[in-house]
């Protein structure tokens, strides 16, 4: 792919984002979260004898957290998002089990904000070889206690002429696909033009062996609670913190986005 279609792939991949942000399932759109221990049950409802009453409900769903997934009715379900008239119940297992309920109607959905990027660099798209490393260890979180990650590994990239050594994490939670890598990261700009908690970025791996990934700053994102208190971002952990500007990926969201063009 040349620099011009990766662009141009990316501005696309962009529009689509800033699109659907005020769409039904947008993070915008969550109202409420609800903790589940492993073991118990909530019922959700329209009326009646339920223990999260939501008018506007087609019927009562049932759900039960269990060790490593939900129980929806009666049956074996992993992370998704129950669909129940105009809500949405999205289950969040992360080993702390929570329902997010995302509301069609929600008046965040009207809210004054839009997303924006810095501009899209092809340079800050590199492969770099993955040095296996394999510890156990916990990733602080916004709202729940330390969660079980594994650090898969480091690479080393040169980022605006300065070398830094990044760890990839794994996390040990249920709806993670066992060849999952991310990098949580906080930079030169985080707290001044991208997002305070830091951010993200899904790695490629690539090759047939899988011993090169691919990380792409242009596709770093925001959490999600960089727009909503009603869900759970890991937090980069301490290795991850580093000093050099990565003027790449999304920023901090614009508010009050009618006064002015989004970038």
């Amino acid at each position: 792919m040349s620099d011009a279609e990766y662009i141009r792939a990316t501005l696309e991949r962009r529009e689509r984002s800033r699109q659907s942000l005020h769409g039904p399932t947008s993070v915008l759109a969550a109202v409420a979260r609800h903790e589940i221990p492993v073991g118990g049950r909530l019922r959700f409802g329209p009326s009646g004898d339920v223990d999260v009453r939501l008018p506007g409900m087609d019927r009562v769903v049932t759900i039960a957290a269990l060790p490593f997934a939900f129980d929806v009715d009666g049956e074996v379900s992993p992370p998704r998002a129950v669909e129940a008239g105009r809500y949405a119940l999205r289950l969040s297992h992360q080993n702390y089990p929570a329902v997010v309920v995302l509301d069609s109607e929600s008046p965040g959905l009207q809210e004054d904000v839009e997303l924006r990027w810095y501009p899209v660099d092809p340079a800050l798209r590199m492969r770099a070889e993955l040095e296996p490393d394999g510890a156990q260890l916990r990733i602080a979180s916004t709202v729940s206690a330390d969660r079980p990650a594994e650090r898969a590994g480091w690479v080393t990239l040169q980022i605006d002429g300065t070398q830094v050594r990044l760890s990839l994490t794994h996390m040990l939670e249920p709806g993670h696909a066992p060849d999952h890598l991310d990098l949580y990261f906080r930079d030169g700009t985080t707290g001044d033009g991208s997002y305070e908690v830091g951010r993200y970025v899904s790695v490629e791996r690539a090759g047939d062996a899988g011993h090169d990934v691919i990380v792409d700053f242009n596709r770093a994102y925001n959490p999600s609670c960089a727009l909503s208190p009603f869900y759970n971002c890991p937090i980069p952990p301490l290795e991850n913190r580093i000093s050099v500007p990565v003027r790449a990926g999304e920023m901090v969201p614009l508010h009050g986005a009618k006064d002015g063009p989004a970038h």
